[in-house]
């Protein structure tokens, strides 16, 4: 097997960084550790990166880097947020949420008899079916009946709640501001790139503070111009929890929904090396034998945003082959770094990404940390093989040595 190549940094002219940082709610703490790690190590980074291109908590982190505050800070407004949690619950969902139970009690006499007696029929084998003595056992019926016999009622009732969201990202704005200094993130030469979804389009938006050098896609769209503190919350907006973000007359959400890891924009925007920030473990996630629920919901959202990351670095590195065989097409090779990402999934948990609590988040901050402290002393290492991800074939190294 060939060796994994390496390239540290040098700080060259020709050297422009490109910071990618991925979204991941409370898990950006990490990213704050291992922002201050390139900032400080001796053989990290020389001077703010050029371009920043985040999502959704990553675009938090994003704008707070390209505003120039410092590690410290960063991590003093991720931990005020632990320990005053900007949440206010959206009154007008549960207000509808009344509403459409008081209609269903209304019409529930005069359903229709054929309907009572299939009901009738499904929730008596239901009822066979579990022991009812036990808790346990009579959710279980009570939930097989609602989603079999009734679903007709809570798609209706659904349908009745005329919001979209269970809670006001008023409070992050806030908060925001006061971090940023303002309601726009402050002119400085870092070129930074904000990323959303449109909710009724499901395509990319892209907020950058500069005009892009190339279009990588011509389905993505590109707003030009100072990046305002709306246009973060929209990133960060994840659906259902949160409000969607209305801006350019489209209504926006969180970028995590396709582009949780934003590769793209930052080539875009003329970075020449790529290092990713990943909150999620991957291949070294949890490993227990049987799974809780909590870890299968973890594992779940590991696999999604591992296969996204994949499928755009695959994409760039396609693209430097093709740069490289094909020199008329004038494309500049992007040099992409293995991704920076937690070393186990112990303390990244199912609940650790909405686990705003300060212990939680500085144990994640140290983490962050210790992870850009051993990818610095590996090289760093750059990821060529578009086929496989770059530790199985490390592992498959290691194998054939032995």
């Amino acid at each position: 097997m060939t060796p994994t190549p390496t390239r540290p940094f040098t700080g060259g002219r020709d050297e422009r960084v490109g910071l990618v940082l991925s979204g991941g709610g409370a898990r950006g703490a990490f990213q704050v550790g291992v922002w201050e790690i390139l900032r400080e190590h001796p053989r990290g980074l020389r001077s703010l990166p050029a371009v920043v291109s985040g999502t959704s908590a990553g675009a938090l982190n994003a704008a707070l880097i390209a505003a120039g505050r410092t590690p410290e800070e960063m991590l003093e407004f991720w931990l005020g947020l632990g320990d005053r949690p900007p949440v206010i619950a959206n009154d007008r969902l549960f207000a509808s949420l009344e509403r459409g139970l008081a209609r269903l009690a209304l019409t529930e006499p005069v359903r229709k008899l054929h309907r009572r007696r299939r009901e009738a029929r499904i929730g008596l084998a239901q009822l066979l079916r579990h022991p009812l003595l036990s808790l346990s056992g009579r959710l279980a019926s009570g939930l097989e009946y609602l989603l079999t016999a009734r679903f007709d009622s809570v798609s209706k009732l659904l349908d009745a709640i005329d919001t979209t969201y269970l809670f006001s990202t008023a409070p992050v704005r806030a908060r925001l501001i006061d971090a940023l200094g303002g309601p726009v993130v402050p002119k400085t030469p870092v070129r930074l790139a904000i990323n959303a979804v449109d909710v009724r389009s499901g395509q990319p938006v892209r907020f950058v503070n500069a005009p892009p050098d190339v279009h990588l896609d011509s389905d993505d769209t590109y707003h030009v111009g100072p990046i305002s503190v709306d246009m973060i919350l929209a990133s960060a907006s994840i659906p259902i929890l949160f409000n969607p973000v209305r801006l350019h007359g489209r209504e926006l959400w969180d970028g995590g929904l396709l582009v949780n890891t934003p590769l793209a924009p930052t080539v875009a925007l003329g970075a020449t090396h790529i290092v990713p920030v990943l909150v999620n473990a991957g291949r070294t996630g949890n490993t227990r034998p049987e799974l809780s629920l909590g870890d299968a919901v973890e594992r779940l959202a590991d696999a999604f945003l591992e296969n996204a990351y994949n499928t755009d670095r695959k994409l760039l590195l396609e693209r430097n082959r093709l740069a490289t065989r094909l020199p008329e097409l004038d494309y500049a090779v992007a040099h992409l770094y293995e991704a920076i990402r937690p070393a186990s999934s112990t303390i990244f948990n199912a609940g650790s990404y909405l686990y705003f609590e300060r212990r939680a988040m500085t144990r994640m901050y140290e983490a962050g940390r210790d992870a850009a402290r051993t990818w610095l002393s590996a090289g760093p290492r750059l990821d060529e093989r578009p086929g496989h991800p770059p530790e199985l074939d490390r592992e498959t190294e290691d194998a054939v040595s032995a």
